[in-house]
């Protein structure tokens, strides 16, 4: 009988075809069929048919990392009973995908791109190790719920106490991956020794109970992978298996039992923050000490709805993970528990508003990306009140109420909205929030409209066709859509939008003519998004497009020049063609150009040094050409590789720097 197959799901063929040679040894090893998947659907339609005999393992070229979570969290959920492990193939991670992963994602194993055969087999490898384990639980639990053990923690060990099998439950509890744990021995967990055990697990009591009948302990305190103590109950029953087979799930700690009343009252035992005594205490100092503080009330928007559709419970646990991952923001500050689905954070010292607006832009942020809760993906936002020192106050109560003020104007403003209390610096932002907002709901809901903007040579003829935003609603004086995008943060979504309707218009001709080009201008956010090289690679290849023929605008912004040096050879290699795109902001290339009384242009020494020798002459000669239209003579500091100075000069410049050891004797 085969072993449980190896799925291979990549919208790239030739990604597809390569990770399939590479498991091809482990598949023959181990008599496993090695299936690829070209999409989704693909993967849906196998799973529905084999699901008495699920696969083995599933390997995941995720393109991009951010657009992997709905098809995993699919997988956990929807699929009952059916536990296919996950072998995700992503770029490395930012801090905030790599929290977002791990905080969601527990079960599903990881490897950071570019990925080697080795790598790639020896993990494999280890996860069908875990999923054979599974099944031989499985089958030796045959007469009880299944469903039921997956709500606990699990974990098989053999008889030298090694960890062999951890199902999800125990991962996230223990906050370690599956293949992690697996690697330790059972005791690297214990916070502490039990009493009168010797070192060796076969020769521990506990061990040697379990072998012969299940064993309860009440209370067992394993290490987590955060570094803080787990308090469980367990149970240890004989496997045939494993020899021993441990169940397990929290308890809640005793420690608060020795606290006094007044301690008790100055920590949230919900979300383990602070409260507001310990808060306003944390405020006193810093108004004494002259420093300027910036205090922000953070608000769960319809946190009431969810209580009351999805139950009180299910509240509770969405402002634990509200807590998780605000206390993961890493801003600079102190984060408290205010009751009532609300949060504050002290800023300790905010310059000017501009600061303390720019940090409760990022602390939203954290709500972009949706919590997974037993099961559900549950969307929220946050609306935050700031309050500034002095203008709102100088005393802790008078902060307070500044930003409970503020909070309340956001909360009649709309949700999702950042309010001072001030009503000069509102009087500009209410304005500027409502058409984000409005904004927001028409890229949403599909109110925008595809536009054209053609390029043509002096004959008339047309080199290139670029898709432009539409919005016919919009508010009067909004910025062009572009601007307006990288101020909501929705650039990519509008990128994206463009990149689809542009394929998708009847009125571009399939496939574009020769000599025409697909023009896109790309903002400075795309740019930084990890993902937009593999974005654009996955477009042009699931729509068929001759890159060739793709024209992108890029942006110069002189704070940015790093980033773009960076990106250009990554958007290179895909073949398209690539454009400088100077819009007279953000410190153009020109701008120490056309400004300042200059009779000439130096290139430094590391600039020549490194032009390509096949392209150094006719560089130099289109900047010799241009700084004699400004009247500027051009000045080389040395010779570039592969010219002598001969021709260094015959491309116009004016003078070419060497370096002597003394002056000439007939130097004047």
């Amino acid at each position: 009988m085969s072993q449980p197959s190896i799925l291979v799901l990549s919208i790239l063929p030739e990604n597809r075809e390569r990770l399939c040679q590479w498991l091809a040894p482990l598949c023959h090893e181990q008599g496993r069929e090695c299936i690829p998947l070209a999409d989704a659907d693909a993967l849906w339609s196998l799973l529905w048919q084999d699901r008495l005999d699920p696969p083995g393992l599933l390997v995941y070229d995720g393109h991009p990392a951010e657009d992997s979570y709905p098809l995993i969290n699919r997988l956990q959920g929807d699929q009952g009973g059916l536990q296919l492990p996950v072998l995700l193939l992503t770029d490395n991670l930012g801090d905030s995908s790599q929290r977002f992963y791990t905080e969601l994602l527990f079960g599903v194993e990881r490897l950071a791109k570019p990925v080697s055969a080795e790598a790639l087999c020896d993990t494999a490898a280890a996860c069908l190790a875990l999923d054979d384990a599974r099944r031989r639980i499985e089958a030796e639990l045959a007469g009880a719920d299944w469903k039921q053990t997956l709500r606990e923690g699990l974990m098989a060990v053999d008889a030298d106490g090694h960890i062999r099998y951890v199902n999800r439950q125990a991962a996230r509890w223990l906050k370690l991956s599956p293949l992690a744990l697996c690697r330790l021995n059972l005791q690297a967990l214990l916070e502490a020794p039990v009493t009168g055990l010797a070192p060796g697990w076969a020769d521990l009591p506990l061990a040697q109970a379990a072998r012969q009948q299940a064993v309860e302990v009440q209370r067992l305190s394993f290490w987590r992978g955060d570094g803080g103590a787990q308090l469980v109950q367990a149970a240890l029953v004989p496997f045939q298996a494993f020899p021993c087979l441990i169940a397990f799930r929290p308890v809640e700690s005793d420690d608060s039992s020795r606290q006094s009343l007044s301690e008790l009252a100055r920590v949230d035992l919900l979300t383990g923050l602070p409260t507001r005594p310990h808060l306003e205490d944390a405020m006193a100092p810093l108004l004494r000490e002259g420093q300027r503080p910036a205090l922000m009330l953070l608000d769960i928007d319809h946190l009431r709805h969810v209580n009351e559709t999805l139950g009180y419970d299910f509240g509770d646990q969405l402002l634990r993970a509200a807590a998780v991952r605000l206390r993961g923001s890493r801003e600079a500050g102190l984060l408290a528990s205010m009751g009532g689905g609300r949060f504050a954070f002290l800023v300790e010292e905010a310059t000017d508003f501009r600061v303390a607006g720019r940090m409760a832009q990022r602390l939203q942020a954290q709500f972009r990306l949706p919590f997974l809760l037993a099961g559900h993906e549950v969307f929220c936002s946050v609306s935050i009140g700031i309050a500034l020192y002095p203008a709102s106050g100088d005393e802790p109560g008078q902060l307070l109420k500044g930003a409970e003020r503020a909070l309340e104007r956001a909360k009649l403003v709309g949700r999702n909205v950042i309010q001072f209390d001030s009503a000069e610096l509102n009087r500009f932002s209410i304005e500027r929030l409502e058409r984000e907002a409005s904004f927001h709901q028409a890229l949403n809901e599909g109110e925008l409209s595809v536009g054209w903007k053609l390029w043509r040579e002096a004959s008339g003829h047309v080199v290139a066709v670029q898709p432009r935003a539409i919005w016919p609603g919009a508010p009067a004086g909004s910025p062009d859509l572009g601007v307006l995008a990288e101020e909501c943060g929705l650039s990519r979504e509008l990128y994206d939008w463009l990149f689809r309707q542009a394929v998708a218009s009847a009125e571009l001709p399939s496939p574009l003519p020769p000599g025409i080009s697909l023009a896109f201008e790309v903002s400075n956010p795309q740019l930084l998004d990890a993902f937009v090289v593999q974005r654009l690679r996955a477009w042009i290849n699931r729509h068929d497009v001759n890159p060739g023929q793709v024209h992108l605008f890029l942006p110069w912004r002189r704070d940015e020049a790093g980033l773009l040096a960076r990106r250009v050879p990554e958007l290179a290699a895909v073949g398209v063609h690539l454009s400088l795109y100077l819009d007279g902001h953000g410190g153009s290339v020109l701008d120490a150009f056309t400004t300042g009384p200059w009779q000439g242009m130096v290139l430094g020494r590391d600039y020549v040094q490194r032009l390509p020798p096949e392209r150094a002459p006719d560089i130099l000669g289109g900047m010799a050409d241009f700084g004699r239209r400004m009247g500027w003579q051009l000045l080389s500091d040395g010779t570039p590789a592969g010219m002598d100075e001969a021709s260094l000069f015959a491309t116009g410049v004016i003078a070419c720097s060497a370096e002597i050891e003394q002056l000439p004797s007939d130097f004047d």
